[in-house]
């Protein structure tokens, strides 16, 4: 699983963007995600472009 951070998260349509470690950027859904504060370090899966069971870091 790769780690990154929320580099964005819009509430109002409820999608952001993960930056990895890579600095590669995938998009994700707040609805697959425990946490949606930007900064937040994360780890996640990919599935096609998109990055999904997001889990927060600590």
């Amino acid at each position: 699983m790769p780690l990154g951070r929320i580099a964005f998260y819009n509430r109002v349509d409820g999608v952001g963007i993960i930056a990895d470690e890579d600095g590669e950027r995938r998009p994700f859904s707040g609805m697959e995600t425990q946490t949606v504060r930007e900064g937040e370090r994360v780890v996640f899966e990919v599935v096609g472009a998109k990055a999904t069971n997001v889990i927060a870091v600590r």
